[in-house]
């Protein structure tokens, strides 16, 4: 049972953690992503010292120099050692702010202001702090307007390891930083940015990679350029760069002179203007060929206005093209700088500027049906150029979402010329192109035509921000793990299904990858955005974050012996933490956010569920990754992380091979149930599912019956014919509903193995209360007694049937009375209508299993955790009589189990009825 912990820091805010009794606070804490103040974390230091205010608790081992005799006995405790008896109020001796890791903020000189174009100026920033900054190749940062309090966001040009800094800025009239750097900017200048961010940058692979820029789309692009240039990169790489008119040119000769100097780089650039005296006319999707799409093996990388991201997306679609990787940044307009808006802008002044931030993920083109969330329409050609930049902003407090000016009206002209759209038509329109038709905004899943407040917040009728003030991201807060997304060859990361961040709405950035289907891209994936956190973070922790982090890889320790698990299950969660944390170290919430959407841990849990081998490196690899970020070891950091992630392949691909094993029934007798149709109950797991396996695998026709959703499963993955049906057994219309769909499909049933069933409570007959009682017979006799009525009167009618009901060695057991009577009823019914019907020619009978193992139950059958040290002692005692009734010694397994049953079933046991068969290594029951 796990308590709750109330860290209640200096600054008045508290933080809820839960901490189980066997866990440190500390630990605890840094599993969820609170970082309280830490160093030795073995109770040597005191840097964790805090007051507990109320509850109990174990003090744990430390040393007088941590913690005084007097301070224990006040009440002052150390987190890295104590652990809850109950819950507890912790005061914390720091502000929440140094629990929390967040972007750094850097001053900054700007040093160089150029204009590149009539519609485009290089900003040129130096930050006395270059040595503490570090970013990824496509990350932007928040840059400061003098003067305003306000942020606009821009993504880096230059590469990494460069000593200035720069940026591509679209001048906008009216807007915060055109003004700024037209009228007032001059070289000297003190600014400040905060950063980095975003999730948008090269991963770290031999494969060949395909840019498109559209715009100033260009910085992030460049950044990327000058990075592979950097770093002697050979891997085959093409540009493609659009922009809409000449003036919006910029870079040609960096760009010619980049490409010389990079093996493998070619590019190309196109305008959109018809006019244009480029040699290309047109979009960016114009000169995407084949040769650069490498038969789909090939990571994109795209940062656009949505139109563009949308029309790529749409031309992959078309082109029966899944790349490897999508990774896009979308931008759209800021506000203008007369605009009042709710919240801070955080973004850019236009198009072409870095992300403000929401990530999103979604399967590669073509999306899945399963898709309800729509992204911005891809424009219809010639209409909408796929590089346009927006024309010149405006304010106009009416063209806002959130609060946020969207569509400024007045000066958005047609691109090709024309009458300014009207008022109505320009709060839908870009570059004087409508975009969102109100008569053709219908709510995403029915429903009336929305007023026109709800409209401006709205795509295709579906509201996205809803009305009001809004709010920022708190940069501490976490964000929720996504479900995993590629479960049993389920498609990965549905874009419905990853919720963007809350900034204001301008940007998204995001990539998605095709379906996993129990593939290694999950963990490739994790290793690209390690790698980039590496780069971020590794020099530049402190000895607080360090010994957070070996506490997160000292916790992976105890679930895992050589190459065994001891519990998966544990594992990965405590893994999911170790990894969590890397990512929060960069401050950035994007990348968190990213390595969640790839959705590790739910695959990780699902697939490792019965997981026994593990590689026998794993856990040392999180030891020797922190080990190496202590030593300050970049390139063991890199190789550590890359073999690690070659290391949970191997252990994900071991699991899912022996899980396919492992649902191969062991014994099989080919065509000894063809044409037959067969039911079985509780047939979603254990030896219900065992048995509806091996009957498929011999050639009959299941119906799977069960309560549980997960039956599905289990019949699409059966060999031959199989219908599941959801019903309650406990009561009759569920019974007969099952024998009806079976009649309905089949029109017949030749045999019913009734398997429901199974012991909710262990413990003392007079500890069960008479409704616990009720339910164990509803569970364990009445499913039984309900399905043989509703099946019996069309076997009679044929003059034929089977019925196998399973009862149990239990009839003779401690620890579970109301159960052993239930099953002491299935016998009596199993002799009474083998004699009521056998001139009707139904053969009644029975096996009685003893103990059995299974893995562990996905749908409990109820009751409650073994919560008392009394209640653990009833239910061994209840382990100890099952295991000393037999003679073997030992509990069966789920084949030796189905073998009985299995026979009994088939025409091989004609000659048998009215008998009680044991399965319980000699205890006769």
């Amino acid at each position: 049972m796990a308590f709750q912990v109330a860290l209640s820091f200096e600054d008045g805010v508290t933080r809820f953690i839960k901490c189980e009794p066997d866990q440190t606070v500390a630990d605890a804490s840094y599993r969820q992503r609170i970082n309280i103040p830490l160093d030795c974390r073995d109770g040597a230091c005191g840097t964790c010292k805090a007051f507990c205010e109320s509850g109990d608790y174990d003090g744990g081992t430390y040393i007088d120099d941590a913690l005084s005799p007097d301070e224990a006995s006040r009440g002052y405790v150390l987190p890295c050692s104590m652990r809850p008896r109950s819950d507890l109020v912790l005061q914390i001796a720091s502000t929440s702010a140094v629990a929390k890791t967040q972007a750094a903020t850097y001053p900054a000189t700007l040093t160089a202001l150029d204009r590149l174009s009539p519609t485009t100026v290089a900003l040129t920033l130096e930050t006395p702090d270059r040595d503490k900054l570090a970013f990824l190749p496509g990350q932007y940062v928040n840059i400061e307007v003098p003067g305003t309090g306000q942020t606009r966001s821009y993504s880096f040009s230059n590469a990494p390891d460069d000593k200035e800094l720069t940026f591509l800025v679209k001048l906008t009239p009216g807007g915060l930083m055109s003004d700024y750097l037209t009228e007032r900017a001059a070289p000297g200048d003190e600014l400040r940015f905060t950063g980095p961010n975003g999730s948008f940058f090269l991963r770290e692979t031999g494969r060949p990679v395909l840019l498109l820029a559209g715009g100033t789309g260009l910085a992030p692009i460049l950044s990327i350029l000058r990075a592979m240039r950097a770093c002697g990169s050979s891997r085959p790489a093409h540009l493609v760069y659009g922009v809409s008119t000449d003036d919006d040119l910029v870079e040609l000769d960096t760009l010619a002179s980049v490409a010389a100097e990079v093996e493998g780089l070619t590019w190309d650039y196109c305008v959109a203007d018809p006019d244009s005296s480029a040699p290309n006319k047109g979009y960016v999707t114009s000169l995407i060929r084949d040769e650069h799409l490498h038969g789909g093996d090939v990571a994109v990388y795209l940062c656009g206005p949505p139109p563009m991201v949308e029309a790529v997306r749409k031309h992959f679609t078309d082109a029966g093209v899944q790349p490897t990787g999508f990774y896009y940044e979308k931008f759209a307009l800021s506000a203008p700088a007369g605009e009042t808006t709710a919240a801070p802008v955080g973004g850019a002044d236009v198009a072409g500027a870095a992300p403000a931030a929401a990530v999103t993920a979604a399967t590669a083109p073509p999306r899945p049906a399963a898709v309800q969330t729509p992204a911005p329409p891809a424009p219809e050609a010639p209409a909408v150029p796929v590089s346009a930049s927006p024309s010149p902003e405006r304010a106009g407090a009416s063209r806002t979402v959130a609060g946020q000016a969207i569509f400024p009206p007045a000066e958005l002209a047609p691109l090709r010329g024309g009458a300014i759209p009207d008022e109505g038509q320009a709060r839908r329109a870009i570059a004087g192109q409508a975009i969102f038709p109100r008569a053709e905004l219908a709510p995403l899943r029915g429903g009336a035509i929305p007023d026109e407040g709800q409209a401006r917040r709205a795509i295709a009728g579906q509201v996205i921000w809803p009305g009001g003030t809004g709010g920022t991201l708190d940069p501490g807060e976490p964000v929720r793990p996504t479900a995993s997304r590629a479960i049993a060859g389920q498609e990965m990361l549905p874009q419905a299904e990853i919720a963007p961040l809350t900034e204001p709405a301008r940007y998204e950035i995001g990539e998605e990858h095709p379906s996993v289907h129990e593939s290694d891209a999950v963990f490739e994936a994790r290793q690209a955005l390690e790698l980039g956190a590496v780069e971020l973070t590794i020099g530049r922790l402190s000895s607080q974050q360090l010994a957070g982090y070996r506490l997160l890889a000292e916790a992976t320790v105890p679930y895992v012996d050589g190459d065994r698990f001891l519990d998966a299950a544990a594992y990965t969660e405590t893994n999911a933490a170790f990894h969590d944390y890397l990512f929060t170290l960069t401050g950035n919430e994007h990348l968190l956010q990213a390595y969640h959407a790839l959705g590790v841990k739910g695959h990780m849990t699902e697939t490792l569920r019965d997981a026994t081998w593990c590689h026998p490196r794993c856990t040392q690899d999180h030891l020797d990754i922190v080990a190496a970020f202590e030593a300050g070891d970049r390139t063991a950091a890199r190789r550590l992380v890359a073999e690690h992630a070659e290391r949970s392949k191997t252990t994900m691909r071991r699991a899912m091979d022996d899980k396919k094993a492992a649902r191969r029934p062991r014994f099989v007798s080919p065509g000894r149930f063809d044409g037959k149709v067969v039911v079985v109950t509780g047939a979603a797991q254990g030896i219900g599912e065992r048995v509806a396996r091996r009957i498929s695998a011999e050639g009959g026709t299941v119906v799977l019956a069960d309560r549980a959703d997960l039956v599905k499963d289990v019949a699409d993955e059966l060999t031959g014919e199989a219908l599941p049906v959801l019903s309650d057994l406990e009561t009759w219309a569920g019974a007969q509903a099952v024998a009806e769909a079976a009649l309905a499909r089949y029109g017949r049933i030749d045999v019913l193995v009734n398997n429901v069933g199974g012991a909710i409570w262990f413990k003392p007959f007079t500890e069960f209360t008479p409704d616990q009682i009720d339910a164990e017979i509803r569970r364990s006799l009445m499913t039984t007694l309900y399905s043989c009525r509703a099946a019996l009167p069309s076997m009679a009618a044929r003059g034929q049937g089977v019925i196998v009901n399973v009862s149990s060695a239990a009839t003779r057991g401690i620890h579970r009375i109301p159960y052993s009577a239930a099953k002491g009823g299935i016998n009596a019914i199993t002799a009474s209508l083998a004699l009521e019907y056998a001139d009707a020619g139904i053969r009644v009978v029975a096996t009685a299993p003893g103990g059995t193992e299974a893995p562990p139950r996905r749908i409990s059958r109820g009751g409650s955790a073994l919560e008392t040290e009394q209640e653990r002692a009833w239910f061994q005692a209840h382990i100890d009589q099952t295991v000393n009734s037999s003679l073997m010694k030992r509990y069966g397994t789920l084949d030796e189990q189905a073998a009985a049953i299995t026979f009994l079933a088939s025409d091989e046991a004609s000659y048998i009825t009215g008998t009680v068969l044991p399965v319980a290594g000699g205890d006769l029951g």
